[in-house]
């Protein structure tokens, strides 16, 4: 077999060789043929010379994992002030006072708009993500302090 058609295989986790191995087994390998191969590099390290890295090699980075998935995991910022304002805003009704009154928009309209993002605002708030009140406070984490 050639070396790329087995990292391929690693890579997807199709391994089998005609054996009875269980897939599972190698669901924690990066998913690039470069992660993998850094992955076993790290491992023969390890195993070698008893030596590990301060921080794993970016290659090994966990993939699949959406970016704000990543920023909820490392209490990265989730809004900028404004969009924090404007998702404040939207939970009011006199934020949609000039559609209706166009006809732009139903009042049945606003209400679901006004629903989805006080549902919005809930799901940072469980997160433990503040979003005060005061146009000029900045979104923070509740573990932050506050100055």
């Amino acid at each position: 077999m050639k070396s790329k058609h087995f990292l391929k295989i690693l890579l997807t986790k199709e391994v089998g060789w005609g054996t009875d191995t269980d897939p599972e087994k190698f669901s924690h390998l990066p998913n690039s043929i470069t992660g993998v191969v850094i992955y076993y590099v790290v491992k023969g390290i390890k195993y070698e010379f008893d030596y590990e890295f301060e921080s794993p090699p970016r290659s090994l980075k966990l993939r699949g994992i959406s970016k704000d998935a990543m920023k909820v995991e490392g209490k990265k910022r989730l809004l900028t002030r404004d969009q924090k304002n404007e998702l404040i805003e939207k939970t009011q009704m006199n934020y949609y006072e000039k559609q209706i009154s166009s006809g732009v928009m139903t009042l049945d309209d606003a209400m679901n708009e006004i629903k989805g993002a006080y549902q919005k605002k809930q799901g940072f708030e469980e997160l433990g993500y503040i979003l005060p009140q005061k146009k000029t406070e900045y979104p923070y984490w509740v573990d932050e302090v506050q100055q």
